[in-house]
């Protein structure tokens, strides 16, 4: 089988993205390259805030806008709502993947109208904020995290060298 990443960009009505699609897929792969990934599939999503709110409360415990959310198929991410909740995570069940099948690492989601505010409190251009979004998400799939020093330290270099190019 070729190897290849395999990026989708979706966007709902109303964000027109088609000027940043092409560079946020070359960004995505330039990310997924970066840490060493050279088969996969993935999906980036842009929609809006009410989304975004939406599932950060469902899988995250968290009721607020955020800018980027990722759901990997390999790494859970940390739920900070309360036990009562009965959230069941993921992490027990095992995705099959068919042979010859490329392996599905998981979806991207990014708040259109969150990233064109920090685009304005950061004083950078939306393209650069979304790429910024679009990396940020991939290596959360890859199961980077920024919650401990070292682990903030590693991604923030990871997210700067392929900001780079």
């Amino acid at each position: 089988m070729e190897e290849s990443i395999v990026l989708n960009c979706h966007y709902d009505d109303g964000f027109d993205i088609e000027p940043f699609k092409v560079d946020l897929i070359k960004v995505g792969k330039d990310a997924l390259q970066k840490c060493g990934i050279s088969s996969c599939e993935a999906s980036i999503y842009i929609t809006g805030d009410e989304y975004l709110k939406s599932l950060n409360e469902r899988y995250r415990g968290i009721d607020e806008v955020t800018d980027v959310l990722s759901f990997s198929n390999d790494h859970e991410g940390e739920y900070y709502g309360v036990e009562e909740d009965n959230r069941v995570g993921l992490s027990h069940l095992e995705f099959i993947i068919p042979d010859g099948l490329t392996k599905q690492i998981g979806e991207v989601v990014i708040s259109f109208p969150q990233a064109e505010r920090q685009a304005l409190e950061h004083k950078m251009n939306l393209q650069e904020e979304l790429k910024f979004l679009v990396i940020h998400g991939f290596l959360h799939l890859l199961g980077y995290d920024h919650i401990k020093v070292d682990e903030r330290k590693e991604m923030e270099s990871l997210e700067k060298e392929i900001m780079a190019g």
